[in-house]
């Protein structure tokens, strides 16, 4: 009930103080003790050209400042691994097991020294705008049940498009524009019982038409939508109100 209520409050998002609401109505499911957000400008091999916006939930100001000061995005091997990960949770403890060069030596020192060897993130791309979300929830304890990570992933698409509606709403008019464009009347039957959370099979029996024709919508969904999976498929809808009549 408690991360139904998020997704459903996350859908009205428009000010930095309801999205830090929003924040901590997480911290009240998941042991997250710092939490920290960012929306950057990507190249055509999701490398960062730009920062457009930090959003910072529960770090102390002055290792933010300490971060952006050293360039640490350039060597944060857990930024280089969201990215390469796109839409999926990556799990701190594994990403620095993995990273040995004297650079991210240095920055793995400076990590540990603040707690933020352990965690989940994520980064969600939104390749019509070039954009991508890089997502940190912190905490010893966030790694330590599988729980965790299946609530975050189920948070994860409705947290990202939260975070663009509040700090980038333009870019989210123009997702929306190009949905309505370029989804077909079928297209957007067949997503709106995937957000009933129906089976394939169902929505074959529903609409009269053979699962592999489902699976077919499906594959230009997610194409269109710029997800890979049916629960970004749903969470997208849902937040740029697309299946509103």
């Amino acid at each position: 009930m408690d991360t139904l209520d998020i997704i459903n409050s996350s859908i009205f998002i428009k000010k930095e103080k309801e999205l830090r609401n929003l924040f901590g109505k997480v911290q009240n499911i998941l042991p997250s003790r710092l939490i920290a957000c960012g929306i950057v400008k990507t190249n055509a091999d999701l490398k960062i050209e730009k920062i457009l916006k930090i959003f910072n939930h529960s770090f102390p100001n002055d290792l933010i400042a300490f971060y952006l000061k050293l360039q640490y995005q350039k060597i944060d091997p857990v930024v280089k691994t969201a990215l390469q990960n796109e839409g999926r949770i990556v799990r701190r403890t594994v990403i620095f097991k993995n990273y040995h060069d004297k650079l991210r030596k240095e920055y793995i020192k400076d990590a540990s020294d603040i707690g933020l060897l352990t965690g989940l993130s994520f980064g969600v791309v939104e390749r019509a705008n070039s954009i991508t979300t890089l997502f940190s929830f912190c905490d010893k304890d966030i790694e330590r049940h599988r729980r965790h990570e299946i609530v975050l992933g189920v948070l994860m698409h409705h947290l990202h498009m939260s975070f663009l509606k509040c700090c980038l709403p333009k870019s989210i008019q123009r997702l929306e524009s190009t949905f309505l464009d370029t989804l077909t009347h079928r297209e957007k039957e067949i997503l709106k019982w995937i957000k009933e959370g129906k089976t394939n099979w169902e929505i074959s029996c529903i609409l009269n038409i053979s699962e592999s024709t489902v699976k077919y919508h499906l594959k230009n969904i997610f194409l269109k939508l710029d997800v890979t999976n049916r629960c970004q498929a749903a969470a997208k809808a849902i937040q740029t109100r697309l299946l509103d009549p």
